[in-house]
């Protein structure tokens, strides 16, 4: 099954854009909300390659019991599929824009987020995106003072200011001691080459 379907949201994969789109019909909490939402892991995980389109104009309920259950299962889980790129549509001015900015902020230690006004921007500026993931082998012992450098010297801080930029993550792999991997997600190519 490629689509769910209830009076409070609308999931479905949009084969031909690569997308899986979950739409709110009206305000969820609990079951309400983590049906749709738990439909929408799951095709994220069956269709390798998708990424993620939420329109969440007609709003939903944010629930604490929900809100932790996003931060703890659904979001882990959705950064072990291959999607890079989330979307959410809103209004210009919206009544849950201080409950998207906490979503935009978790959605964002695992992936590239953007907002957009229609179905058709969010999938433009996805299919905008630049991703670069960068590896730099650094000498014996010296990694840890990159690193630091890194922090010290604000690259990493200014780098995720600097406007276009939707990520910018250092990480450490456990499989090599002289490595520094550093991936960076940019709304388009102009916002990378600045």
């Amino acid at each position: 099954m490629k689509e769910f379907c209830s009076e409070y949201a609308t999931v479905k994969l949009l084969e031909q854009e690569s997308v899986v789109f979950l739409q709110w019909k009206k305000p969820a909490y609990l079951e309400n909300y983590r049906q749709p939402t738990s439909f929408a892991l799951q095709l994220l995980q069956e269709h390798p390659g998708t990424d993620f389109v939420v329109d969440a104009r007609n709003g939903f309920e944010d629930d604490a019991r929900d809100v932790e259950w996003g931060f703890r299962y659904l979001l882990p889980e959705m950064s072990k599929t291959s999607c890079r790129f989330v979307c959410f549509i809103l209004n210009q001015v919206n009544a849950i824009e201080s409950e998207m900015d906490m979503w935009t902020l978790e959605f964002g230690k695992y992936f590239g987020v953007t907002r957009a006004e229609s179905l058709e921007q969010a999938i433009a500026s996805i299919r905008n995106y630049i991703f670069a993931d960068v590896r730099y082998v650094i000498k014996d012992g010296m990694r840890e003072e990159f690193v630091s450098r890194l922090t010290e010297e604000t690259i990493i801080e200014a780098s995720r200011q600097e406007p276009g930029n939707a990520r910018y993550e250092v990480s450490l792999p456990v499989s090599s001691i002289n490595e520094v991997c550093i991936t960076e997600f940019w709304m388009n190519v102009e916002a990378q080459k600045r």
